[in-house]
C-alpha cells in the first residue's frame, strides 16, 4: 500500500467529521439551539455585541464554539473592552460619539452549504465604518478566529475614523 494513501483516507475521515458535526439546517435545529451574548465597552465607550450559537446537535462541535467565543471575548478583552451590561445597543441608525460592532459566531448566514448539511461561519460589522458586513466562513478552521478579529480591527477603525 503507498504511504500517502494512509494519510489521505484520515484526512477524508477528519473532514467528514468535522462537516457532519455542524449544524444540518433541518427545521428543529433552530428550535434547539442554545444563544449566547456578551455586550461589551472599552474606555473610550465603543460596543460590541458578541453572540454565539450552540447547535445541541454534536457536544463536541458545540464545545469548540463555546471555546472560539471564550477565545473572541478573551481577544476582545486583550483590545481594551470588557463585558459591560450598560453597553447594550438599541438603535443602530442613531448617529452616536462611539463605534458600535458586532460579532456574530456559529452564523448560519455567513455559512455554506454542504453534502453533509451546512457550514458555519462568522459575521463581522461596524456601524460607522462606512462599508457592509462581512463574512468569515468556516468557523471549524484553525484560524477562523484570528481572521475574525483581524476584520474586527479593519472595522472598528475605520469606524472611529468616521466618528462625529
Amino acid at each position: 500500500m503507498p504511504r500517502f494513501v494512509f494519510p489521505a483516507v484520515l484526512t477524508l475521515a477528519l473532514i467528514a467529521g468535522i462537516a457532519g458535526a455542524q449544524p444540518t439546517g433541518a427545521p428543529d435545529q433552530a428550535v434547539r439551539a442554545v444563544n449566547a451574548y456578551v455586550y461589551m465597552m472599552d474606555g473610550q465607550s465603543n460596543k460590541v455585541l458578541v453572540s454565539t450559537q450552540f447547535w445541541r446537535n454534536d457536544p463536541k462541535y458545540d464545545d469548540r464554539a463555546f471555546h472560539r467565543f471564550l477565545d473572541a471575548i478573551a481577544a476582545l478583552e486583550k483590545r481594551g473592552f470588557r463585558k459591560d451590561d450598560k453597553a447594550v445597543i438599541d438603535n443602530w441608525e442613531k448617529k452616536v460619539p462611539f463605534a458600535r460592532c458586532y460579532v456574530y459566531l456559529e452564523d448560519l448566514q455567513a455559512g455554506r452549504k454542504t453534502k453533509g448539511g451546512v457550514t458555519t461561519g462568522t459575521r463581522v460589522w461596524c456601524a460607522e465604518s462606512g462599508v457592509s458586513e462581512v463574512e468569515v466562513d468556516k468557523s471549524d478552521a484553525p484560524k477562523h478566529v484570528e481572521q475574525v478579529l483581524q476584520r474586527f480591527d479593519t472595522f472598528l477603525d475605520r469606524a472611529k475614523k468616521n466618528l462625529h
